[in-house]
């Protein structure tokens, strides 16, 4: 990938509002008269100009911006104003394309951060958000909030730039746009989740409750699990979780219940349902997809429940809505696909709960078209 990491054009601004210190993610090259930037994050190549690279030079030194803008003025020949620009400009790309990140979070006052505990799978984690950015992230987790006054985990928010600074426990993770936030801080805390909670393995796959029992729906990228999660919930069913379900040694299910994030081409599906979808502001995922997170207003709480059903989601045109039952290999290959297991290799103990699972639920694969259809065949079903 080649890609340029120089510096456009921005308003004069001063480099005193930068924080004082970066810290490099990149290596930098010079090869037969051109400067070159390596990220190996990204396994990515930048072509930057004399003056960029000079920049990149001296916060390898350890240089603080206002320092580099001093020193442009002085041995540059340019005025402050012009020096401040250049700096500003290269340190905006390099945050964008993740080649820099600030040294450490600033510290900031209780008016000017907002704070929210949320409890997750055992797990609690502390989020300091700046007020200017906390809303809609705040939203989207409120439903998860615990009163508590010690967390297991610290995360900070810094926003600077355009870009907004995870730091983790004071060590800095990934930055994001603005928009990406809540997307961003669900999937870290689906990481922090998947390394710390205990459990046989986790499963690609949402959870709703009916009768006592879990029902899961899996299926591949574009199969429908949100919106017909979404759409079982409106007819009466328990939320559990709408994406990861983990398992434990006996077989029994326990959800993550994040928020669900409901992509654009769902909207309309959904709008009788939740007529309030439209109304709740639209963020955008890392590879710039919109959606909406569909914030539950209630969910199962997360403790072990038995499996009763596990459901394969097949979406095809015209498909006529009917559950196929599907023999104990074809379920196990089901529930495999997307799972993960802790150290990231399936022990036999974690082959063992699948087969509990499977030979004590009911196990189907459903064809469908319209999602009417496909909540009164499953809502039948689990009776």
């Amino acid at each position: 990938m080649n890609r340029e990491a120089g510096y456009g054009t921005l308003a004069p601004g001063s480099a005193a509002h930068i924080p004082a210190t970066f810290v490099t993610q990149g290596r930098l090259a010079r090869v037969r008269g051109q400067n070159i930037l390596f990220s190996p994050s990204q396994r990515a190549i930048f072509a930057v100009n004399d003056t960029a690279a000079e920049i990149w030079r001296s916060l390898e030194e350890g240089t603080s911006p206002r320092a580099i803008s001093a020193e442009m003025a002085r041995a540059g020949g340019v005025d402050g104003i012009e020096a401040n620009r250049h700096v500003e400009a290269a340190l905006r790309d390099w945050q964008r394309l993740s080649l820099i990140r600030p040294d450490a979070p600033p510290s900031v006052s209780a008016r000017e951060a907002v704070s929210q505990v949320v409890a997750i799978a055992g797990l609690s984690v502390r989020i300091e958000y700046p007020a200017a950015c906390a809303f809609p992230a705040v939203a989207v987790f409120r439903h998860l909030e615990v009163r508590r006054e010690t967390a297991d985990i610290l995360f900070q928010l810094v926003e600077h730039e355009g870009r907004v600074h995870l730091f983790r426990d004071g060590d800095w993770v990934l930055s994001c746009a603005p928009d990406e936030l809540p997307v961003m801080l669900k999937g870290q805390m689906l990481i922090e989740v998947l390394d710390r909670s205990a459990y046989e393995l986790a499963l690609h796959a949402a959870a709703l409750l009916k009768n006592e029992r879990i029902v899961l729906l899996c299926g591949n990228p574009g199969a429908g699990k949100t919106t017909l999660t979404l759409a079982l919930v409106n007819a009466g069913f328990g939320f559990v979780s709408d994406d990861v379900t983990l398992l434990d040694s006996r077989g029994y299910g326990i959800g993550l219940p994040f928020a669900p994030a409901v992509k654009a081409g769902a909207w309309p599906l959904l709008a009788a349902r939740f007529p309030d979808l439209d109304a709740v502001p639209v963020c955008r995922r890392p590879d710039r997809r919109r959606v909406r997170f569909a914030v539950p207003s209630e969910v199962v709480p997360s403790s072990p429940i038995p499996i009763g059903y596990v459901i394969q989601l097949r979406r095809g045109r015209d498909a006529k809505a009917c559950l196929e039952p599907i023999d104990p290999a074809s379920a196990l290959r089901v529930l495999l696909n997307g799972a993960f297991a802790p150290g990231r290799e399936l022990s036999g103990s974690a082959f063992d709960t699948l087969t509990l699972v499977i030979g004590s639920a009911s196990t189907y694969c459903l064809n469908y078209s319209k999602l009417d259809d496909a909540v009164e065949v499953i809502t039948k079903a689990c009776r």
